[in-house]
């Protein structure tokens, strides 16, 4: 029992060091807003663009309206965006000089300029090819976010080793090679 007192006790004065010395946390109470703030937008996904696209075509505009439409309902980059090329399309540019004057795009905007290319560039946007593209984008983003989760999971097994090792041989292999120990040496 003494020989697990020493660590236990030390383990016990690094905390309350710890706590001593780090500072105190602060907690401000909430100010009210004398402004009303919109909430922050979600980032909406390609697939809910293109889906409300094809909703806009189902309902009789024009895909530079509905661009258009989309970018009055966004804020931030992807507002601008659309904005911007929706704007384009309004004045007669053609589809990728629309979207080239837009600059780098964000990864949603590009996969909704993709599930757009072929219904602007033919002539005939069609709500439910739209849709099935929808469904296509969808299950890209998908795919990549499930490449995102393996490079993550390769990642944290180093720290999470380092981490749990150290625990595992105090907690699991030194209590068995004590135990073996003749009481000679103890």
């Amino acid at each position: 029992m003494t020989v697990l007192a020493a660590p236990a006790t030390g383990l016990l004065l690094f905390a309350a060091a710890a706590v001593v010395l780090l500072p105190p946390r602060r907690l401000t109470p909430a100010r009210p807003s004398t402004a009303r703030s919109r909430p922050p937008q979600p980032c909406v996904s390609a697939g809910v663009l293109v889906e409300l696209t094809a909703s806009m075509l189902d309902a009789g505009l024009p895909l530079a309206e509905a661009v258009a439409v989309l970018a009055g309902t966004r804020e931030g980059a992807t507002g601008a965006v659309l904005g911007g090329v929706g704007s384009g399309l309004r004045l007669g540019l053609p589809w990728e000089t629309a979207w080239s004057s837009a600059g780098h795009l964000p990864p949603h905007l590009e996969d909704y300029r993709q599930a757009l290319s072929f219904a602007a560039t033919s002539g005939a946007p069609s709500a439910r090819s739209l849709r099935s593209q929808a469904a296509q984008v969808r299950r890209a983003a998908y795919r990549r976010a499930e490449r995102a989760a393996e490079a993550l999971s390769v990642q944290l097994v180093l720290p999470l080793g380092l981490c749990s090792l150290p625990a595992f041989v105090c907690w699991g292999v030194l209590p068995v090679v004590m135990g073996l120990v003749p009481e000679v040496f103890r």
